[in-house]
């Protein structure tokens, strides 16, 4: 028996049911990332707008959405390329249950602080 074989059958094998949960919740992240993404992108097209027509607009919030976009895009592109395997210097490795479970908290910390940035947008805009 070689290394790599010790080092396989040394470690937890995930049930399929185990995978199969991991992978929707991995899939149910996504989904909502992807749904709050573009809720985001409608609010800062919304805050461009008014910034354009009122130059005294409050332009720190426009930024700091802005910056939220940027950091979920490059999360995004990241987690994308960590489970393809298409980092530089990493072998191809299909993803494991453990790294999609990380990466879906991941995305569900990303969810929350969009859903209080659009909160707050929605209050002020109530106001």
């Amino acid at each position: 028996m070689n290394q790599e074989e010790k080092v396989m059958s040394s470690g937890y094998e995930a049930s399929s049911v185990e995978v199969q949960n991991v992978i929707i919740e991995w899939a149910k992240a996504a989904e909502a990332f992807h749904q709050r993404y573009g809720k985001l992108t409608e609010v800062i097209n919304v805050l461009q707008v008014t910034a354009r027509r009122n130059p005294g607009a409050n332009k720190a919030k426009l930024r700091r959405l802005v910056a939220l976009r940027q950091h979920m895009s490059d999360a995004l592109m990241t987690l994308l390329l960590d489970m393809s395997g298409q980092k530089p210097g990493r072998s191809a490795q299909p993803s494991k249950p453990g790294q999609l479970r990380s990466h879906a908290c991941l995305l569900d910390e990303l969810n929350r602080e969009i859903d209080a940035e659009l909160v707050s947008f929605s209050n002020v805009a109530q106001a």
